[in-house]
C-alpha cells in the first residue's frame, strides 16, 4: 500500500514538474538527450528517497535539487572520462564532429541568432555549478540560501558565483555585441 502511494505521489511530482527539473538539469549538462536522460534519473531517486521529502517544503525545490546533483555528478564523470579518454580522429557524425550540443540554430534571425549565440558561448565558459546557480536564480528565482541548500554549498559562495558568472556573461555579450551592451553595462554607466 505504501508502494502505491509513493508511486501515485512521485506520478503526480512528474507531471507537474518535469519540465522545471528538465531546465536546470539541461542547463548543466547542456546536452538535451542526456537531460532528459537525467531528468528521468531524478524522478527514480525521488521515488527511492521520498521518504526524505519534507512535505511541509515545496516539492520543486527539492526535486530540482537532486537534479542537479545529478547533472553535477554527470558532468564530473564526463570530466574524468574527457580526460583518459585517449585522442585520435575525429568520426564524421561523432559528437565531436557535430560541435558543442544546445548551441542556437542558425536558421534564427541574425541579431537574435548572435546574441544568442554569445549568451550560449559565455554560458558553456561557466562551470557547472555556475550554470545551475544562474538557472535557479534568473528562471525560478529562489533565494540564495535556497540555492545553496538545494546545491550544498553556502549563500555567500552562491553569491559570487552569479556575480563572476554575471561578469563574465555581460563581457562577452559586450565583446561580441559592443553597440548593444555598451549602455547597458554598469560600470560603464557609473564611469560617464
Amino acid at each position: 500500500m505504501e508502494s502505491a502511494l509513493r508511486r501515485e505521489a512521485v506520478e503526480h511530482a512528474y507531471r507537474e514538474h518535469v519540465d522545471d527539473v528538465y531546465r536546470v538539469v539541461f542547463a548543466v549538462v547542456r546536452d538535451a538527450e542526456q537531460a532528459r536522460d537525467l531528468t528521468q534519473d531524478t524522478f527514480a531517486r525521488a521515488f527511492e528517497r521520498w521518504d526524505q521529502y519534507d512535505s511541509r517544503r515545496a516539492v520543486r525545490p527539492w526535486l530540482q535539487g537532486i537534479g542537479a546533483h545529478i547533472a553535477l555528478d554527470a558532468m564530473r564523470r564526463r570530466r574524468v572520462r574527457w580526460i583518459v579518454q585517449p585522442r585520435g580522429p575525429v568520426e564524421p557524425g561523432s559528437a565531436a564532429a557535430r560541435g558543442r550540443e544546445g548551441e542556437p540554430s542558425t536558421a534564427d534571425h541574425a541579431d537574435r541568432t548572435a546574441e544568442r549565440e554569445a549568451l550560449e558561448s559565455g554560458l558553456a565558459q561557466l562551470r557547472p555549478l555556475a550554470r545551475a546557480v544562474l538557472v535557479l536564480r534568473h528562471v525560478y528565482g529562489y533565494e540564495y540560501a535556497e540555492i545553496g541548500s538545494m546545491l550544498g554549498t553556502s549563500a555567500g559562495n552562491v553569491g559570487s558565483l552569479l556575480t563572476r558568472s554575471h561578469a563574465l556573461l555581460r563581457e562577452r555579450l559586450a565583446a561580441d555585441h559592443p553597440h548593444r551592451h555598451r549602455a547597458a553595462d554598469p560600470a560603464r554607466r557609473a564611469a560617464r
